[in-house]
Parts: C-alpha cells; sequence; structure tokens
C-alpha cells in the first residue's frame, strides 16, 4: 500500500508531530550529548532556544545521579532495548535554575548511516505524583480511622462483656435473694396461720365474734402475702427458664373441683364459683402443675376483682384435642386503655390499686401457657366484668 505523502510532506508531517508534541521529546547521540530537542522539553526544564542542543544529557539529571547515570547509559548503549527507565523508581529531573520535579521517561534507540541515537520521551508526573501523595494520606487517614474505630468496637465489645456478667451476677444475685426472701418469709406466715387455726379452733366452743373477726382478717392477710411469694417465685424460676414441663395423665373434672374447694376460702361474702363442664371427654396429657396455676390465678382474679354477691363461672370443654377454659366474674373489669398492658410484668389497671397485688399474676399465666402450648385472650366491659379465654392441646406434644 502506498502512502498518500510524497517524501517532502512525510518529512514536513513528521517535523511538525516532532515540535508539536505534548511531551517532551529529546535525542542524544552515541556520547550522550543532546543534539535534538523539541520545545516541549525546554518548556518542561526551563530552557529557550537552542540552549539545550551540544550539552550532555546529564545536564537534566540531579547533580547526584549524573556519576551514576553514565555508566547506566553505556550500558544501555551497548545493548539498547525499547523500555522505560527506571521502573519502580521516583525519577527525578533538573530544571535550568537547579529546581527538582517528578518525571517518566521512555527509550528507544535507532540509527543513522551506522551511527547510534537515543530518544527519550519525558513526562512531568508532578500531579500524578501529589495525587497519588493525597491519595496515599487519605488512605492512611482511613486505615488510622478504622484502627480507630476497630479499638473502639474491641473496648465497646469488651465493656458488653462486663456488662453482660454484671447482669449474670445481679440476676443470680436476685435468685438467691427471692429463693431466701421466700424461704424466710414462709417460714414465719406458716407459723402465724397454724397459730390462727389454733386460735379459732379454740374458741368455736365459746365463740366471739370480735376473735372470730381478727381470726380471719389474719388467715387472710396470710394468704394474700403467702400468693405474693408464690408470684415471686414463680416469676423468678420462669425467668431462669428453670421450669421444665412434665405432662402427664388426669383429669380435668377433677382438678377444677378440687381447686374451687382450695379457693373457697377465699370468697367474699355471697360469691359462688359455678363449674360447668361439657362434653364426655375429661382426661389431658399436660402438665398438671402448670394448669393448676393457670387457673388458680384467673380464679383468684376473679375472685379479687369482683364484690360481694356476684357469681363466677368456670366452663370447661375438650373438643377437636383442645381444652378451652372459660373463667368469667361479673366485678369492675378493665379500662380500655388498660387492656393492651394486661399481661405486662407489674402492670396493674388504673381501677385495680385498692385490690391487693403485685401485677404478676397474668404475665405468669402467659409464660405458664406458653410451655404447655396454650393460649389466652379475653373480652373486658369496665363495671361489668371480663371473660377469659384458654386454649390449650389436649396432648402435650414433645
Amino acid at each position: 500500500m502506498h502512502s498518500r505523502f510524497d517524501p517532502e510532506q512525510l518529512s514536513r508531517i513528521c517535523s511538525l508531530l516532532f515540535i508539536s508534541a505534548a511531551e517532551g521529546l529529546v535525542v542524544v547521540d552515541g556520547s550522550g550529548t543532546i543534539c535534538l530537542k523539541n520545545p516541549r522539553l525546554d518548556a518542561l526544564f526551563g530552557y529557550i532556544d537552542e540552549d539545550l542542543l551540544g550539552l550532555p544529557i546529564e545536564t537534566l539529571i540531579p547533580d547526584s545521579l549524573r556519576g551514576k547515570h553514565s555508566a547506566q547509559r553505556q550500558h544501555y548503549h551497548e545493548k539498547p532495548v525499547q523500555r522505560s527507565m527506571g521502573g519502580g523508581l521516583d525519577l527525578m529531573g533538573r530544571r535550568k535554575d537547579g529546581s527538582l520535579f517528578p518525571v517518566e521517561i521512555s527509550l528507544n534507540h535507532f540509527d543513522v548511516d551506522g551511527q547510534r541515537f537515543v530518544m527519550g520521551l519525558v513526562s512531568d508526573v508532578t500531579k500524578r505524583r501529589r495525587a497519588e501523595k493525597d491519595l496515599q494520606a487519605t488512605n492512611a487517614g482511613l486505615e488510622e480511622r478504622v484502627e480507630q474505630r476497630t479499638l473502639e468496637l474491641l473496648s465497646t465489645q469488651a465493656d458488653l462483656r462486663l456488662a453482660l456478667e454484671a447482669e449474670k451476677e445481679l440476676n443470680a444475685l436476685k435468685s438467691r435473694f427471692v429463693s431466701m426472701a421466700s424461704h424466710e418469709f414462709r417460714t414465719p406466715l406458716s407459723t402465724i396461720m397454724s397459730s390462727v387455726d389454733l386460735i379459732g379452733r379454740y374458741t368455736e366452743k365459746n365463740p366471739e365474734e370480735r376473735i372470730q373477726k381478727h381470726v380471719e382478717r389474719v388467715r387472710a392477710k396470710v394468704r394474700e402475702l403467702t400468693g405474693m411469694l408464690n408470684d415471686f417465685l414463680s416469676l423468678d424460676k420462669l425467668e431462669q427458664g428453670s421450669v421444665a414441663c412434665n405432662p402427664g395423665e388426669f383429669d380435668v373434672v377433677h382438678l377444677s373441683i378440687e381447686l374451687i374447694e382450695e379457693l373457697r376460702g377465699l370468697a367474699k361474702p355471697g360469691q359462688e364459683i359455678v363449674y360447668d363442664h361439657s362434653g364426655s371427654e375429661r382426661i389431658m396429657f399436660q402438665d398438671r402443675t402448670m394448669l393448676h396455676n393457670v387457673l388458680s390465678n384467673l380464679l383468684g382474679n376473679a375472685i379479687k376483682y369482683s364484690p360481694e354477691n356476684k357469681r363466677i363461672d368456670l366452663i370447661t370443654c375438650i373438643s377437636n384435642s383442645a381444652l378451652t377454659i372459660q373463667v368469667q366474674d361479673r366485678g369492675i373489669g378493665i379500662p380500655l386503655e388498660d387492656q393492651q398492658h394486661l399481661f405486662e410484668r407489674f402492670f396493674r389497671a388504673a381501677n385495680a390499686f385498692t385490690v391487693q397485688g403485685t401485677g404478676l399474676g397474668l404475665n405468669i399465666v402467659r409464660k405458664y401457657l406458653d410451655l404447655i402450648g396454650g393460649t389466652i385472650a379475653f373480652e373486658s366491659t369496665p363495671g361489668q366484668g371480663t371473660t377469659f379465654t384458654v386454649t390449650i392441646a389436649q396432648r402435650h406434644s414433645a
């Protein structure tokens, strides 16, 4: 393929390319003398017109490197190859005023009439080096921040571990206190109750209304204190995960009747617990103690929050392999704004503060039901009463 330009045109084009190149171009002969250069090289090194022609190439090299460069140049002339100079090194150029600046240099060689020349392409990389340093400084700053943040996180983790250990120790201390307090309170309460029972028996033959009245008052308060201690002890065991489900076979009707008899002594004058079981199926395979505690709590609340001469209904039914329990009272009911908090620990409705209690009962009920796979719901109308509905599988699934 033939060129579209004649030799004279090609010569002019090559000359223009050399002169107008955006990078510095320099040609040296075998002795290292500059014999050709372009305007861009003059501008890079601060020379004008023909100042550089005839000078050794070492003129453009820092003083400290000139001696070494002569040997390197001689070695290159003996075995010339097309390559970049100083791979991995920070090369510096020396301006006419003696100032230094970073450069990159690419070398190539050619022969003319048997004489070897070397051409160098010189680029000023000041901006790139500055950007690289800025980037390195940024990276170093980021690494320092990451390291600092890592140390902060490690410190936070250590603090969290210490806090966790402190919380575990506090929980253990709380458990020991609850167990100790429950035991220490139970002993005098049992003694008081025994003495009250004896006083009641001694005065049966010679009843005195005032004595009996106070005996019953002491009995009621001892039962209240015992109930509170039971609530605290039950909640502690449940939260510590030390309550295990032990299912067994039992008759739900017998359980309900026994429980009603136990609670009869807590009933107010005129209160009556009416029990009904529908259907022929009565046998459960569940944790009897937990179900007893659930029913005891719900019936105890119905008694506490219902006035005298009001009926309380307990209804049980086994159908479709599930036990449904309803406890219905005709008491003070639960205010609408309090109903969403009913199962929270220590929560007491606004209309219940005149009644003795800990606010733990329904929270404990829900925890027991969670263990045996049961659910609880309620409907309540302030001033008219509350109905709790409990649903439990007839047989506990292991």
